[in-house]
C-alpha cells in the first residue's frame, strides 16, 4: 500500500485553564501566593487552572476571578473574559429572523395626548413602586466565601461578598468597607474555638439583612517566634476591632479581629499600629502591658513603636500615641 501525500497534525488549541496555569509558572508564582495577593481562595485558583468549572461558584463569580487574575498577571482582562465566553458557548445562540411587518402610525393630536399621557403614567406608577419596593424589601446581601459554617486549620479566615449599593455593612458590629459595586473582602483574625460571625447590612431605610457563619478554628501550638528588637502583642474585646499594622515597612495585618483573638508582631526597628477600636484593643510592648490603646469605639492611627529606646520604662499608651 503507498504512503498517502498528505498527513493529518493535530494541532492543540490552548485552554483558558492551560493559559492560566502557564502565565502563572512563567511569572514564578505558586498558588498561595496568588491567593494572598487576589483574595481569590486557593481551591478556586487550582479548579479554575484545571477547568473544574462545576466546582467553581456562579458565572459572576467566575468573571470577577478573572479580572483581578488579569490585574495581577499584567494581561488583558476582555482577553480572558472572550476565551471563558468561547469555550462555555456564550453569545453563541442565533437569533430567530423575524420578518418585519410594515405598520403605519397616524399621529394626531388624539394619539399624541393619549401617548404622553400614558407615558407619564407609567413613568409615575414605576416610581411608585420602586420607592414601595426600597422601603418594604430588606437590602441585598449575598456571601460569596465561606459559603456555609466551616472549620479552619489557623486563625485567619476570608469573607468575601455583595451588598446593596450605598448600604452599610458590619461584621460582628465592625464597619467594612465596599466598592462602588457594594462588593467587600475582609480577612478576619479569629479566637480558638467556635466564633459566631454575624454580617449586617443596612440600607437609608433603617432595613436590615443579616447572615450567619459559626467558623471552628484549630489553632495549633506554635513555637514563638525569635524576639527581635520591638515586639508588639496584641488581644482584642470586648467586641471586634479593625486593625492595621506594618513591621518595618511590611504590612503583616489588615483587617478585623474579633474578640479574644490575639496576634503577635515582632520588628527589627519599628512597628505602626492602626486602630479602629481602641478599647477593644489590647497593647503588650516588650514584655510590657501598656493597657487599652484608647477608647471604645475611637480611632487610634499609625502608633510607632520603635527602638528609640532600648530598655522602655512602662508609660501610659498617650505618651506613646503622642
Amino acid at each position: 500500500m503507498s504512503n498517502p501525500l498528505f498527513k493529518t497534525k493535530t494541532v492543540q488549541i490552548q485552554t483558558l485553564s492551560d493559559y492560566l496555569a502557564q502565565i502563572r509558572k512563567q511569572l514564578n508564582m505558586d498558588i498561595k501566593t496568588v491567593s494572598i495577593l487576589t483574595q481569590i481562595k486557593p481551591m478556586y485558583l487550582e479548579q479554575l487552572e484545571a477547568g473544574n468549572w462545576d466546582a467553581l461558584p456562579a458565572d459572576v463569580y467566575i468573571r470577577g476571578f478573572l479580572k483581578s487574575l488579569a490585574n495581577l498577571y499584567h494581561v488583558q482582562e476582555q482577553v480572558l473574559i472572550d476565551q471563558y465566553d468561547k469555550e462555555h458557548g456564550f453569545g453563541q445562540i442565533k437569533k430567530p429572523i423575524v420578518q418585519k411587518q410594515r405598520f403605519e402610525i397616524k399621529f394626531t393630536p388624539r394619539t399624541v395626548i393619549i401617548g404622553i399621557t400614558g407615558l407619564l403614567t407609567l413613568l409615575a406608577v414605576g416610581y411608585v413602586v420602586s420607592q414601595i419596593s426600597s422601603v418594604l424589601t430588606p437590602p441585598k446581601l449575598l456571601l460569596n466565601e465561606p459559603n456555609g459554617d466551616v472549620t479552619i486549620q489557623g486563625n485567619s479566615i476570608i469573607f468575601s461578598g455583595s451588598a446593596e449599593i450605598g448600604a452599610d455593612v458590619f461584621i460582628n458590629d465592625q464597619a467594612v468597607l465596599t466598592d462602588k459595586n457594594g462588593d467587600f473582602t475582609e480577612n478576619l483574625i479569629v479566637s480558638p474555638g467556635l466564633n459566631v460571625i454575624e454580617i449586617v447590612v443596612h440600607n437609608k431605610f433603617n432595613k436590615e439583612s443579616k447572615i450567619t457563619r459559626r467558623i471552628s478554628a484549630e489553632v495549633a501550638e506554635v513555637q514563638a517566634p525569635q524576639q527581635q528588637a520591638v515586639n508588639i502583642t496584641l488581644t482584642i474585646g470586648p467586641t471586634s476591632a479593625w486593625i492595621y499594622m506594618e513591621a518595618d515597612g511590611a504590612v503583616v495585618q489588615r483587617g478585623t479581629m474579633l474578640p479574644g483573638s490575639t496576634k503577635t508582631i515582632s520588628a527589627k526597628e519599628h512597628i505602626l499600629l492602626t486602630s479602629a477600636n481602641a478599647g477593644s484593643t489590647q497593647v503588650i510592648y516588650n514584655g510590657k502591658d501598656l493597657g487599652k490603646l484608647g477608647r471604645e469605639g475611637e480611632v487610634i492611627r499609625n502608633v510607632e513603636f520603635s527602638t528609640t529606646e532600648t530598655t522602655p520604662e512602662p508609660t501610659p499608651i498617650e505618651s506613646i500615641i503622642n
